[in-house]
């Protein structure tokens, strides 16, 4: 009997990001962590898939997630639809003054590399924001691993996420 992943394929994600908010229950969620500075708020979620991030400030709201494409997300307000494939970066400024720096790559590698990087993240987990690690699919390889670190700067949050993709050898 064939044990099916937790995560979708990652040559089926997709990276969206809205001027709005979304709702939370659209994702799945593993972990959440609410972070607050400058008058900002910052809600991150790991999933399944990858992640969901909630920027409020002021009046202004964003939101960014990495969803299988296959999944049904809506339209309005959606600024980036990008399909994860190879390096790819936006910005984007708000009437308001708030900007959004977005820097995201999916990398494929060697089994050998894979297991080195995946090694390094293992090590990074305790000191990560928010880190979630789902079940291998088998015994040869481990299971999927998703970290994030947020940093509070002057009126900015500056976040890296790390998603793991095992029977893939990829790294997003």
């Amino acid at each position: 009997m064939a044990v099916q992943s937790i995560r979708p394929d990652v040559s089926n994600l997709t990276i969206l990001s809205y001027q709005r908010f979304l709702h939370p229950e659209l994702c799945d969620r593993h972990c959440s962590l609410t972070l607050n500075s400058s008058g900002m708020k910052l809600e991150l979620q790991l999933n399944a898939s990858g992640h969901l991030l909630s920027l409020h400030s002021g009046t202004d709201s964003l939101t960014e997630v990495i969803v299988d494409h296959r999944e049904t997300f809506p339209v309005h307000g959606r600024f980036v639809d990008y399909r994860l494939r190879g390096y790819r970066t936006e910005s984007a400024v708000f009437p308001s003054g708030l900007r959004y720096d977005m820097s995201c790559q999916l990398e494929r590698l060697h089994l050998d590399v894979f297991l080195r990087m995946n090694e390094e993240l293992e090590q990074d987990l305790c000191r990560a924001d928010l880190s979630s690690r789902l079940p291998a699919v088998n015994r040869l390889l481990p299971g999927p691993l998703s970290l994030i670190r947020a940093e509070k700067g002057r009126g900015s949050f500056l976040v890296y996420a790390f998603h793991t993709f095992p029977e893939h050898g990829a790294i997003v």
